[in-house]
């Protein structure tokens, strides 16, 4: 027949297993705890890093957003510059085209003017037709001191000889004839060189 178990030594053995279950259960709060710790700062530090990120994207974009605005007002400001430009050019050949003419029958009447002018003609004539019979073409009232004063320039530049023809309707300039060639140094010859002119002019004003 077996022997009672004290009821002391009962209560030890619960009194053991609950100490037990308390270190267990302090032990798992405690691992618990440092997981749960461990956890919320990884989330922070997640949470920091995605919200640097975030951040950096936004301010990434805003900058991108700036940069090109601020190329796109940059090519707009040019664009409206180069019109602008294109615009005065536009106006001021207009204007050239206008006054060119009353200009050009100005500069015919100045002797000095008219000389250079016809100096420049022969020049040309000289550098296309040299040792060629020149068949020069005027308007009426040229003064024989001045015809005089051409034809020996003419020789000068390198015609072989030297004939006059009246044009009634050529009342300023003058041509040059060799052949099938003519050097038109008229108004109306100089006004068709008009491509020349323009670019003539505008490399002038661009320098100016």
């Amino acid at each position: 027949m077996n022997a009672a178990v004290p009821a002391t030594v009962l209560e030890l053995q619960v009194e053991g297993l609950m100490q037990r279950v308390a270190r267990y259960r302090d032990e798992r709060c405690a691992q618990l705890r440092q997981q749960a710790t461990a956890q919320a700062h990884e989330i922070l530090r997640s949470g920091r890093a995605e919200a640097r990120a975030s951040v950096h994207e936004a301010v990434v974009r805003e900058r991108t957003r700036l940069e090109v605005g601020a190329r796109q007002a940059e090519a707009r400001a040019e664009l409206e510059a180069r019109q602008r430009a294109q615009q005065e050019i536009h106006d001021l050949l207009g204007h050239l085209w206008t006054e060119l003419p009353g200009l050009l029958a100005a500069r015919w009447q100045n002797e000095a003017q008219r000389r250079s002018w016809i100096e420049a003609a022969l020049a040309e004539t000289g550098a296309l037709l040299s040792g060629r019979h020149w068949k020069i073409e005027r308007g009426s009232g040229w003064p024989e001191s001045e015809t005089r004063a051409v034809q020996t320039l003419a020789l000068e530049r390198g015609a072989r000889s030297v004939e006059w023809a009246q044009d009634e309707c050529l009342d300023t300039g003058l041509r040059v004839r060799a052949g099938s060639v003519v050097v038109d140094a008229s108004i109306s010859g100089l006004l068709a060189r008009r491509s020349a002119l323009e670019s003539a002019f505008l490399a002038e004003y661009s320098r100016e």
